[in-house]
């Protein structure tokens, strides 16, 4: 689904009868032709992928700045925990620094963990075997439920992350729990890693690769290129979603991890809604691809447009660039 970019001087009337970043419903909330204003970061804070890296690997247990307090409890306005997943070799600080406080700055309760470490490299996560990794995510949202009291929680994922949300929704949470799935350039389907996996094939060198993988004890990163791993049988074996639940997929034409990068797309099935959004649609001169993409200022304006979808904005377009992205 594609999304015409509504600017701040549009008038009320197209404002009112448009909506961005939210999926189809038969009745469409207004949208305020005013865009968010961005949480301004200060210079000390890490607003770029590379900075969140860095920072990471110097203290790679760090929470993202403003998530995990524990003693925070959801509003009237947010009752939904926001839990964040982070990707392949990642971590929930170099991955959520930027989000994190962008999406707690606008007052809900947000929640981020590390995951699946199987290589005792403690910045380097989600690594490990993917359904394991599901039970431990599992156990994350069941601590943040107790703590907050919250009925129902939204989740938002990058890269596995999002696969991973997606699989707790469908396979593992109680029936109404998860409502929201937004996910940020998601391995949904298994990836071609820009055809890297294709090449192996025809020079007979994929296997070698997967067994070095799997002796670095990295089995994740070779279940996300096989279709017929355990994890891809169960999570589309049976429908890509479940009823009552509204996903969102972000994906990126630049994307260089998740190929080709309508691989990240899914098909709604009975009682559920999918958005399946290109950012470029949305905002041509967003260059962000997968590593980057959670440090896009457009990225941002969507997520906090589909958490709060009676709260609609127009989506101011911000240039960013490829690799680095900003929140500054």
């Amino acid at each position: 689904m594609h999304h015409r970019l509504i600017r701040p001087a549009a008038a009320a009337t197209l404002a009112a009868a448009l909506s961005i970043g939210l999926a189809t419903s038969a009745v469409a909330a207004p949208v305020d032709p005013n865009p968010r204003q961005p949480r301004p970061f200060r210079l000390s804070e890490d607003a770029s992928f590379p900075a969140a890296l860095a920072t990471s690997l110097l203290r790679p247990t760090a929470n993202p700045p403003l998530t995990n307090n524990w003693s925070c409890k959801p509003s009237a306005e947010h009752p939904e925990p926001v839990i964040l997943i982070h990707g392949t070799w990642e971590n929930a600080y170099d991955n959520w620094a930027g989000l994190g406080p962008v999406i707690a700055d606008q007052g809900y309760c947000v929640f981020a963990l590390n995951y699946g470490n199987t290589t005792g490299l403690r910045a380097f996560n989600a690594t490990g075997d993917m359904v394991a990794s599901n039970q431990e995510i599992a156990a994350f949202v069941a601590q943040v439920r107790t703590a907050t009291g919250a009925e129902h929680v939204a989740l938002v994922g990058h890269s596995q992350g999002g696969a991973q949300a997606r699989y707790y929704s469908n396979l593992a949470a109680p029936e109404g729990e998860v409502t929201k799935v937004i996910m940020l350039t998601p391995s949904n389907h298994a990836t071609t890693l820009s055809g890297i996996t294709i090449l192996g094939d025809l020079l007979g060198l994929k296997q070698f690769g997967f067994t070095v993988l799997q002796l670095l004890r990295m089995p994740a990163a070779v279940q996300q290129a096989s279709p017929d791993a355990p994890f891809y049988v169960n999570l589309n074996g049976n429908g890509e979603t479940r009823p009552g639940i509204d996903y969102t997929v972000i994906a990126s034409k630049y994307d260089e991890i998740v190929t080709p990068y309508r691989q990240a797309f899914i098909t709604a099935g009975p009682g559920a809604t999918v958005d399946n959004i290109t950012l470029q649609s949305v905002c041509s001169k967003d260059l962000s691809e997968h590593l980057s993409v959670n440090y896009s200022k457009n990225v941002a304006q969507i997520i906090l447009n589909k958490l709060d979808p009676e709260n609609q904005h127009a989506i101011k377009c911000y240039s960013q660039a490829p690799l680095v992205g900003s929140l500054r």
